[in-house]
């Protein structure tokens, strides 16, 4: 191969690591593609194959790789996508590096400005999109998970729809947030959200009034915001007592 440097340090196994992380970031492994089994790559770096797992490992855990099992398996590239960003997000969330209160306050000021650019960008092509994530909010739902991802769905396909990558990355990672609080310490959703409390929001967006359409989305998380500041101390002294 020759992509990689052999490792002579104490720190093997995280060299190996960014080696390798480098490479798929550089693109000489695309995603879907294979990386080289263990065997040529400890050749390759030098090093024992314990070290190769645990830098294969902390890729897996990074997101860059998938391991599959069975005839054709081995480590494989994975395309990389927002809910890498929101996993590091949920990640600080749940080492009590980052708090709901900080979350809420972000979700406060940036999810008006993601609605007012939703009405801004809104045309013909977003309506299908925008009424079925509205209706499916009001379908029989299978499962608390698919109650979460129906009533959080609006959120998305706004972020989506403001056409700003990096604001949709951070409205996602909130919600996951949410959700993992949501999920765990609440056993009935819908004291917490119902079905159509989108909908003034939506129709400021539909209607192109971006002004409105900041203001009902703050309106909407005002109240949300603080219930769910309220659940995080739930939700800490649930994780403290499972530990």
């Amino acid at each position: 191969m020759g992509y990689f440097t052999p490792i002579k340090t104490s720190r093997a196994s995280e060299d190996v690591f960014l080696q390798l992380k480098a490479a798929i970031l550089s693109g000489k492994f695309k995603p879907g593609s294979k990386l080289p089994s263990e065997r040529e790559l400890t050749a390759e770096f030098q090093v024992s194959r314990g070290v190769i797992r645990e830098a294969i490992r902390m890729l897996e855990l990074s997101g860059f790789l998938a391991i599959r099992q069975g005839h054709g398996g081995g480590a494989y590239v994975t395309d990389l996508t927002l809910s890498h960003v929101g996993n590091a997000f949920l990640d600080l969330f749940q080492t009590n590096t980052l708090s709901m209160t900080e979350v809420s306050q972000v979700r406060l000021f940036i999810e008006p400005e993601v609605a007012r650019l939703a009405a801004l960008n809104f045309n013909a092509t977003h309506l299908k999109r925008l009424d079925e994530a509205e209706a499916n909010e009001h379908v029989a739902f299978k499962s608390a998970p698919d109650q979460i991802a129906r009533l959080t769905n609006v959120h998305k396909v706004l972020a989506h729809i403001c056409g700003n990558l990096f604001f949709e990355a951070i409205v996602r990672s909130m919600l996951k947030i949410t959700a993992e609080i949501v999920m765990t310490v609440v056993p009935d959703l819908d004291i917490l959200h119902g079905p159509g409390e989108h909908h003034a929001v939506i129709e400021a967006v539909k209607s192109g009034d971006a002004s409105r359409a900041a203001t009902e989305m703050a309106l909407h998380l005002k109240t949300f915001s603080i219930e769910i500041v309220e659940l995080e101390k739930v939700y800490r002294r649930h994780m403290m007592q499972a530990g």
